[in-house]
């Protein structure tokens, strides 16, 4: 799961953000946004500017972890190295655009006026695809 811990601002609120929600509080009340709801405020310019394009990556990243799991699933049965080399660059490539949409919205450190970011998340799962690389045997389900 893509979890990043976020705050708002100055102290104007603090969350959690998965693939497909985001649940704050803020000073203006508590809310659970789902996916669906932020790209309809980037379509009908609620949000705008390096915000959108935060959105629109983190849509992008939810989009290719989607499809690297429909991957998954079908060729399961297919335990060889292709199979693993197109999970772990699928699961990858969604690390790295959830990375690019935290970067856009926080900065290269993660801390900005807009406030701050902590993908904790997004570093485990980055930590799983380096075992799963180094130690690709331990996942072997052969008999």
């Amino acid at each position: 799961m893509p979890l990043q811990v976020f705050t708002i601002g100055d102290s104007l609120g603090i969350g959690i953000q998965g693939a497909v929600y985001r649940c704050q509080t803020t000073v203006y009340g508590d809310s659970l946004i789902f996916l669906t709801r932020e790209i309809s405020y980037v379509l009908n310019g609620t949000l705008s500017g390096r915000t959108s394009v935060s959105v629109i990556l983190w849509v992008l990243g939810t989009v290719a972890l989607t499809c690297t799991t429909i991957y998954a699933f079908i060729a399961i049965d297919d335990r060889e190295k292709p199979f693993f080399s197109c999970v772990t660059r699928g699961v990858i490539t969604a690390c790295l655009i959830y990375l690019a949409s935290s970067i856009v919205q926080y900065g290269f450190v993660l801390r900005s006026m807009a406030g701050s970011a902590i993908p904790v998340g997004i570093f485990l799962i980055l930590f799983w695809v380096a075992v799963l690389n180094k130690f690709p045997d331990l996942f072997s389900f052969e008999k």
